[in-house]
């Protein structure tokens, strides 16, 4: 059924983009629009294409934050208050619209591998900018279409309806499709040096990510929270959406061009299995190895623990007896350790097992969740921040290098919606799982139990999840 609708899905995004695709002058519209060489050939640039997309594509990952679980979360309260919801009401509004929007994604990967970035960049962050249009009148939405029905319990499913749709849209087209295309498109341009880049392009993302509370917050405070959606929108469309077109190039061959400007590997390293790219995976290939999984569920679980976290953690620091702002406060030495890690484990990506950083993001995970169960008083908020710092640090690198590394780019979008659903879906339940860990126990100490004993297991399978090319070298 859930397969049956993607597909459907999909062919309707397809179908409205060919119908745009109106013969002009003889010619497609859109063959025109997204040609490599309009309105200019990056070929014929002195400087190596592949810097412009790293840049270009960094900007990309930070164009998401409004579809981030980090930039709505501050819109919480504004949502409860004009919607008459209840917190739990919300998180689970939240949770549905997230895996909703999780589920479909790997449908959205197979159309990214048939479009390419370029047009899935300019569709998916239009998309986002109507969604937090929608998001900005969602109370007056839900209120029109409520006035057709009487009862206080039909009309609270009309607001919950209207919100999980909102959701869905965001969480979709942000932290779904403008991620992944920009993650994408960065990992074709990019070989010798890809983790290298992704780690430098990280310390950008991880800095507009942690800020993006605080300057929210500012934003809904000096002009409202519905003006503040609104102007994103306006950033996004027309102005990310046209630098986005005008930049973004799916991949160097269509240029005429090579990844790392055509500088071949050196011998040690081309001579390593762990670099040798002998066979492209499929999909379904890909989703039968174990070490697919091995690296997925460690990046659902930070997905999953971090996300529920950030969504409740003014009560989460109430829990503690600790003082919010305090708290919130951790969030800037988390961001600076993130820089750093970041550029560590990216340098080292390019030069050792992913296997092993895989298990010291995995080990990260479980002391921030240690750190809030086991620890008191500063001993808590720094396993907190060096827990997140080390997890979030390696989250952009080798999300960003593994799938190429692994298994080839020819099924890359199929392969990487695949891994996006698992992450959105691991970040849906976190925060209802904070909720129920809450209403259940008094505390939020279950969830803090059991993230921590499910990260100490990670980090063991982290040691087995060896890179599927070298049984094949």
């Amino acid at each position: 059924m859930g397969g049956a609708f993607g597909e459907m899905f999909f062919a309707g995004i397809g179908v409205v983009f060919a119908v745009g695709e109106a013969s002009w002058w003889g010619v497609s519209f859109g063959q025109r629009a997204f040609a490599a060489g309009t309105p200019f050939r990056p070929g014929r640039q002195p400087l190596h294409y592949g810097w412009v997309v790293a840049i270009v594509g960094t900007l990309g990952m930070v164009a998401s934050v409004p579809g981030q679980t980090i930039g709505v979360n501050v819109f919480n309260e504004k949502l409860i208050e004009a919607l008459g919801l209840s917190r739990l009401s919300v998180s689970t509004a939240y949770f549905v619209g997230t895996a909703g929007s999780g589920f479909l994604l790997p449908y959205a990967g197979r159309l990214f591998d048939q479009w390419g970035a370029r047009k899935m960049i300019v569709v998916a962050s239009l998309a986002l900018a109507l969604s937090l249009g929608y998001m900005s009148v969602v109370d007056g939405v839900a209120g029109g279409l409520g006035s057709a029905f009487r009862g206080d319990a039909s009309k609270m499913w009309i607001r919950m309806g209207c919100l999980i749709f909102g959701f869905f849209l965001m969480r979709f087209f942000g932290q779904g499709l403008v991620m992944m295309t920009s993650r994408n498109m960065v990992g074709k341009w990019w070989v010798a040096h890809r983790g290298k880049v992704f780690s430098v392009g990280g310390i950008a993302v991880t800095v507009c990510f942690s800020l993006a509370p605080k300057i929210f917050n500012e934003m809904i405070e000096a002009i409202g929270w519905r003006e503040s959606w609104r102007l994103m929108a306006l950033v996004l469309a027309p102005g990310f959406c046209f630098l986005a077109w005008l930049l973004y190039r799916d991949n160097p061959s269509e240029c005429g061009l090579e990844a790392d400007a055509g500088k071949q590997v050196d011998e040690k390293r081309a001579a390593d299995p762990e670099f040798r790219l002998v066979k492209e995976f499929t999909r379904d290939e890909a989703v039968r190895n174990f070490s697919f999984w091995a690296f997925s569920l460690v990046f659902a679980l930070q997905a999953c623990y971090f996300t529920g976290y950030a969504f409740h953690v003014i009560d989460v620091a109430a829990d503690l007896g600790q003082d919010a702002g305090a708290m919130l406060n951790l969030f800037v030495p988390t961001a600076v350790l993130n820089a750093g890690v970041s550029l560590v484990v990216g340098w080292m990506s390019d030069r050792c097992r992913l296997k092993y950083l895989l298990a010291f993001m995995a080990l990260g995970n479980a002391l921030a969740a240690f750190g809030l169960v086991g620890l008191e008083g500063s001993g808590m908020r720094v396993a907190l921040v060096i827990g997140f710092g080390v997890s979030g640090g390696c989250f952009g690198a080798i999300s960003g290098v593994f799938m190429p590394r692994f298994y080839g780019l020819k099924h890359l979008g199929a392969i990487s919606g695949f891994f996006a659903s698992i992450i959105v879906v691991g970040s849906a339940v976190g925060p209802l799982a904070f909720s129920a860990a809450r209403g259940l126990a008094g505390s939020y100490a279950m969830a803090h139990v059991v993230a921590t004993v499910f990260a100490v297991a990670l980090v063991v399978s982290s040691f087995f999840a060896d890179n599927p090319q070298r049984k094949l070298g």
